[in-house]
């Protein structure tokens, strides 16, 4: 057991297996308790922490004369100081700035910003290239293009390109909200319904009149906030 902390010539096959298991355990808990970011818009710091923590827990399983408690230790300390620098990126907005930078104005009122294009490395091509995957392929429509600090562009359309909307026309909207399971895989989740204020026989007749005579036979039956109800069959 000593040599799977310490430096050793060479591992057994134990050795190898319990250092193996270590490692997965230890980037499952770094993976799973690092900050979340929306969208993955990570910011520098954190392919830092990607890169030195895949490289540095993984080394003892490549060269046994690596000192793993060692590696162990080191791994905390990095893990730890991201946090911290997580957790003030939120409290100091002057230390968040430093941290992720700030976002750059590409397009002004129509108009391509060529000093904060340059200042951003960012070569018309993959403007254009980034707008296109947002389906705005014509320049043209754009009245205000800003590159975020995660690295993705977010764009402001003219006012006459802009998608009408339901208040646009004066349409009334119903409320979809989420949807909720009545049925999964041929069963009815009575706490459901009885959260709805309906029973199994207001569900029965309401798939009857779809044409299903077996609930058995329902694989998912959902319901939204408007009253929709959604079947799928086995």
């Amino acid at each position: 057991m000593e040599g799977i902390w310490n430096s050793v010539e060479e591992l057994n096959t134990w050795g190898f297996a319990l250092r193996t298991i270590i490692v997965g355990l230890m980037l499952y808990i770094a993976g799973r308790f690092i900050p979340h970011r929306a969208g993955g818009q990570y910011a520098g710091f954190d392919f830092t922490f990607f890169w030195m923590m895949g490289g540095l827990i993984a080394s003892p399983l490549f060269d046994p004369k690596i000192n793993f408690s060692n590696t162990i230790i080191a791994a905390i300390t990095i893990f730890i100081t991201h946090y911290i620098i997580s957790y003030l990126s939120i409290k100091s907005r002057a230390f968040e700035r430093v941290v992720h930078g700030k976002a750059e104005i590409l397009i002004l009122k129509g108009q391509i910003q060529k000093k904060n294009m340059l200042k951003s490395l960012l070569p018309i091509e993959m403007l254009l290239a980034q707008m296109r995957e947002i389906d705005v392929s014509n320049i043209a429509e754009v009245d205000t293009a800003i590159l975020e600090t995660g690295g993705r562009v977010s764009v402001l359309k003219k006012g006459e390109y802009a998608p009408v909307t339901p208040k646009d026309m004066n349409i009334p909207v119903v409320e979809g909200g989420l949807p909720v399971i009545l049925i999964n895989d041929g069963k009815i989740i009575d706490k459901n319904l009885k959260y709805l204020g309906y029973d199994q026989k207001w569900l029965k007749d309401q798939l009857y009149k779809y044409g299903v005579e077996d609930i058995k036979s329902v694989y998912l039956a959902t319901i939204d906030g408007a009253g929709q109800i959604y079947y799928s069959t086995m």
